[in-house]
């Protein structure tokens, strides 16, 4: 009984320690810029004049092998998995493709048509697009690069510039989104078996599902490396 105590206790201490204290990564952390020269070689083996959306600087897990590549939906170049096979993680960036192609196969209707979003109203700088601001219209093949015909890919996204009617809603005229926002409030979750500990800390950077970034505990302000687990959610990297 006691030696379960003791074991619990221990336990407790470790999870609390990760979320107090920062943790400190190898000298073979991987950052965005190693990241976007490896991905040169996977793009030019596709024949893809891209390049991946990540700041130089930002930070990843270790990974003592070459990293892997492969796409996030078959025929779908804006988002790409980045892979460690020896360290056992992957993390999805979106490539420069979300400017100029296709995010996925056109829409077609029974007439062999090409349907595509477009905006109902004239939108301003900044504002979310609702459902009521979008209608899936026949569109020239030419105009289908970097468009949309799913509502669910563009309500609820911020547009980069004032837009008017009939704009063929594009990649390049929306906001990128993130699940962690810089300066969000997040929920800090580090959880073994049955026990789990939680804190909040602020947000020093903008991340994606599966991104390491780093956070600001609230009552400790110490510094700490995460991994972004949903909306607004994070954890503690305890194997690094």
């Amino acid at each position: 009984m006691i030696f379960r105590l003791i074991k619990f206790l221990s336990l407790k201490i470790f999870l609390i320690f990760l979320l107090t204290f920062p943790v400190f990564a190898g000298s073979e952390i991987v950052n965005g810029k190693e990241i976007k020269s490896q991905a040169h070689s996977f793009f030019s083996e596709n024949q893809k004049a891209l390049d991946l959306l990540v700041s130089d600087k930002r930070t990843y897990f270790p990974c003592s092998s070459k990293l892997d590549f492969h796409l996030r939906t078959a025929n779908d170049w804006s988002t790409i998995v980045v892979s460690c096979k020896n360290e056992s993680w992957s993390t999805l960036i979106r490539s420069t493709a979300v400017h100029g192609e296709a995010f996925s196969n056109p829409k077609v209707n029974q007439n062999g048509d090409f349907l595509a979003l477009v905006l109902s109203r004239n939108i301003s700088k900044g504002q979310v697009i609702t459902p009521e601001d979008l209608l899936l219209t026949k569109q020239p093949q030419r105009h289908l690069h970097g468009s949309y015909s799913d509502l669910n890919e563009v309500v609820g996204r911020k547009v980069k510039n004032n837009l008017v009617a009939g704009t063929v809603v594009k990649g390049r005229h929306l906001e990128t989104t993130y699940l962690v926002n810089e300066e969000d409030t997040v929920l800090v979750v580090a959880a073994n078996n049955s026990i789990t500990i939680t804190t909040s800390a602020i947000a020093l950077e903008n991340g994606q599902l599966g991104d390491m970034i780093s956070v600001k505990n609230i009552n400790s302000e110490k510094l700490l490396k995460v991994i972004i687990t949903g909306q607004k959610k994070v954890a503690p990297i305890t194997n690094m």
